[in-house]
């Protein structure tokens, strides 16, 4: 009985320890280098506003490993898988666990503050259709894939044009994870209106880099909880 249970234990062990290799193989399904998470939401939501963003910058993630889609880095695939994020318009099966993760973090502050993150942080309140979340039925508002940029092994760039009265620049910031692609970031560029003054429609720089947004606004609830103590 102690030689089986010494047997099934060394299995166990060595399908772990495999597990793990097979996770940080150059070929395997880790991202290293950049900002990563190990948590869910569930718990970044619990844990101290610092801890928790302090855990969320992380250098390395590790995902189940799975059989890779053949086309997955082909530019029609992303096309459609984008198209397909478009179709759902939902943040837990298109947007990355770092983007979530964030996220969750940043909704957190704004409740410290007793603010929503769209008053708070000046978040749109869908960053898929640039405006109101009723938009995405609205006759008048459309969107189309201009261009996919950048494709290397775990990331990539897609160029989509906005519209509903006028016509914005989003560029979506993809990386690969859980075997597929996932928006990691909402970068908004140029967006085009009319300018009454002259009566002309016209294109204009924007800024709206939605992480960058979110993480400030999260160090910036840290320091003024500080300050208060």
């Amino acid at each position: 009985m102690r030689k089986n249970l010494f047997t099934l234990l060394t299995a166990g062990l060595v399908l772990m320890l495999g597990s793990c290799w097979e996770g940080g193989k150059p070929d395997g399904n880790v991202i290293t280098g950049g900002p990563g998470i190990g948590i869910d939401t569930a718990t970044v939501a619990k844990m101290d506003l610092a801890d928790a963003l302090e855990s969320l910058m992380a250098d390395t993630i590790f995902f189940e490993k799975k059989a890779p889609k053949d086309d997955l880095h082909s530019y029609s695939y992303i096309r459609q898988r984008v198209n397909a994020m478009y179709e759902s318009m939902d943040d837990q099966t298109c947007c990355s666990q770092h983007y979530l993760a964030l996220r969750a973090l940043a909704e957190k502050a704004a409740q410290m503050r007793g603010k929503t993150l769209t008053s708070g942080a000046d978040l749109v309140k869908n960053h898929w259709t640039l405006g109101d979340d009723e938009d995405k039925t609205n006759p008048e508002w459309s969107y189309r894939i201009l261009s996919v940029e950048k494709v290397t092994k775990n990331h990539a760039e897609v160029l989509v044009e906005v519209k509903k009265y006028y016509e914005t620049k989003l560029k979506l910031i993809l990386v690969q994870e859980r075997d597929d692609w996932y928006v990691d970031n909402f970068d908004m560029l140029t967006q085009v209106g009319f300018d009454a003054t002259v009566q002309v429609y016209e294109e204009h720089e924007v800024y709206y880099n939605e992480k960058e947004m979110m993480e400030n606004y999260i160090v910036e609830t840290i320091e003024d909880a500080d300050e208060e103590e």
